[in-house]
């Protein structure tokens, strides 16, 4: 698999994307906004133009809400889709499959939230909200347009307010505790557990974004047997009744009263940037050999992960890059203590352009950060954050 060339098409187009890349195509470059159907396009145009060469495609967020789009790139002859088909992905959009992937997670031994998919569910109320609910849309991605209900609300604003007519929101019991995921390799026929991260949420890195549910990275880290052993039998059901295929990942939460499950993605994650060292050309045969190793789990918790976790930086303020990040990163490591930064490894990934603007809330640059220990890594991420808004005009 050394002789693969690898093509990206994605909104950022960052510099070090481009370093290991054959062809970029950036949305924000081009001077859109983040919008799946002009990836499409965009993907089309290239594969118009090199017929003679035949691709594979392995996608990732947001394009498992666009069955419709799958279907279309399915047709075309020279690309071969790979991970999840679009007839899996439709099935796995269709509402009434929310429901039975709930009912699948209890049988295998996960709690799970109450669920209220539309207004008749809110019979359970009288006039007040009694329980704190999360507003969450069918089609979404890294937390985004999540909102918290309180306790106390009245039934009907919070009905009317997001039970429109189209449909496109529903309810969920808010869940306190630890917010984890698992990634999984899936054939078709059977599963395999890869790894499990601790879940960061933009409030967590940066106490401004307060109650914000938006993805901020993810802390590798190993689950107890009982738990392992509930997931292991969920995803095995769920890869026997949806045939899911590629890397996965559910999302679930982890408290005194045990793990509920919150969500499945069906594509390509965002932690799975964690866990490539560890797997290398393992991940590439999930995908272009449909090939299981049995191994997985068992390398991954003999590994001694330290601590290992991906960080994304959101900015708080409108701003403009000074200096390449690159630069800025050099002068910055000279700040952390020698005895840390010898033990460590620090490295800043998703580099963005010298002099690009960024709006309130947008994602700026991520860390990736091997510690030996939590005290070590809160001691980089606070140190790297801090200094970085000296560069900000």
């Amino acid at each position: 698999m050394k002789n693969l060339k690898i093509y990206s098409f994605d909104y950022f187009g960052d510099l070090d994307l481009k370093e290991i890349v054959d062809y970029s195509y950036s949305l924000k470059e081009n001077k859109h906004n983040f919008k799946t159907e002009v990836l499409f396009e965009a993907v089309k145009k290239f594969l118009r133009q090199n017929q003679n060469q035949e691709y594979d495609l392995i996608y990732a967020s947001a394009w498992d809400n666009h069955p419709e789009l799958l279907y279309q790139l399915e047709k075309i002859k020279n690309l071969r889709l790979r991970g999840n088909s679009a007839a899996v992905i439709s099935k796995l959009n269709q509402k009434e499959t929310l429901k039975n992937l709930f009912k699948l997670a209890e049988k295998a031994g996960f709690k799970t939230p109450d669920l209220f998919l539309n207004k008749n569910d809110f019979y359970y109320f009288s006039d007040k909200i009694d329980k704190d609910l999360i507003i969450k849309p069918y089609q979404s991605g890294g937390g985004l347009d999540l909102k918290l209900i309180k306790a106390g609300t009245a039934k009907e604003k919070v009905l009317k307010d997001n039970f429109t007519a189209n449909g496109s929101f529903f309810a969920e019991e808010f869940i306190k505790g630890n917010n984890r995921s698992c990634q999984f390799a899936a054939d078709g026929k059977k599963a395999r557990i890869l790894s499990f991260t601790q879940e960061l949420k933009a409030d967590a890195v940066n106490p401004k974004f307060k109650n914000s549910f938006k993805y901020a990275g993810n802390i590798l880290t190993k689950e107890d047997v009982k738990s392992r052993n509930i997931i292991s039998t969920f995803i095995n059901e769920l890869v026997k009744k949806y045939s899911l295929q590629g890397i996965n990942g559910i999302d679930y939460i982890k408290n005194e009263q045990g793990i509920f499950f919150i969500e499945l993605n069906p594509r390509f994650t965002a932690a799975v940037e964690l866990i490539k060292d560890i797997y290398r050309e393992e991940l590439l045969n999930i995908y272009l050999k449909n090939e299981l190793a049995a191994d997985y789990l068992k390398k991954y918790l003999k590994r001694d992960l330290g601590l290992s976790a991906k960080v994304i930086y959101y900015t708080d303020h409108n701003f403009k890059l000074k200096k390449t990040l690159s630069e800025i990163f050099k002068i910055i490591k000279q700040e952390i203590p020698p005895r840390i930064l010898a033990e460590s490894k620090i490295e800043i990934k998703d580099l963005p352009k010298k002099g690009e603007f960024f709006k309130k809330d947008d994602p700026v640059f991520s860390l990736i950060i091997k510690s030996k220990n939590k005290n070590d890594y809160l001691s980089i991420k606070n140190l790297v954050f801090s200094e970085f808004k000296k560069y900000f005009i």
